[in-house]
């Protein structure tokens, strides 16, 4: 297995969702998250959601959201199945699907990294 830490974030004065509702959204991100990594991997455990909103001075709000997902490197459907194309790959994916949840939304970054258990 590999771990995926996804970081996004969107600054705007309006979102689709709303701060006091950021637990349901957070559902919502995880289950529409499982099923992207469940198209690209054929399995996936998606461990952690986090939305977090805040101001900026110059009166646009900003959403950050922060996944981590668990999916198995050797699983991977496409090709090549490497590192860098699995980051960028589901980065674009990620976009594409946060686009959709919360408006214009930028991926700041996609990591990928061996599972605690495989590095023993």
């Amino acid at each position: 297995m590999c771990l995926f830490h996804i970081d996004a974030q969107s600054h705007g004065r309006s979102f689709e969702v709303l701060p006091n509702e950021v637990e349901n959204a957070e559902l919502m991100v995880e289950e529409a998250v499982g099923h992207v990594m469940m198209d690209l991997f054929g399995e996936a455990i998606v461990d952690d959601v986090a939305i977090r909103f805040s101001s900026s001075s110059v009166g646009q709000r900003i959403c950050t959201i922060h996944i981590q997902a668990q999916c198995s490197f050797q699983s991977f459907r496409l090709y090549p199945c490497t590192k860098e194309y699995m980051e960028l790959v589901v980065g674009k994916s990620m976009g594409s699907l946060l686009k959709e949840l919360f408006g214009p939304m930028t991926i700041e970054s996609v990591l990928v990294q061996p599972s605690i258990m495989e590095t023993y």
